[in-house]
């Protein structure tokens, strides 16, 4: 069984400083991840919402999880529905 694609959202942040792709395995988890998502027909509220849960989860700040979310917006908000 796939693993949940909540799970493949939370690889693609880096461990240390929880920034969304930063580094070139992260990017590419990210492509799969967005790949994923659309075929499941996953939203950006779903998504967003899932962000919010990861990094508020991990003890980041509200303003560093509004960033976060900003940077993933950019990439894959224009390629998922609502």
């Amino acid at each position: 069984m796939l693993p949940d694609w909540k799970d493949d959202l939370e690889r693609c942040f880096d461990q240390i400083d929880r920034l969304f792709a930063s580094y070139t395995m992260d990017e590419n988890r990210a492509f799969h991840l967005l790949m994923r998502l659309r075929a499941e027909g996953v939203g950006w509220y779903a998504l967003s919402n899932a962000i919010r849960d990861i990094l508020a989860t991990d003890g980041c700040s509200a303003q560093h999880i509004e960033l976060q979310i900003a940077q993933v917006e950019q990439r894959f908000r224009p390629w998922m529905p609502d």
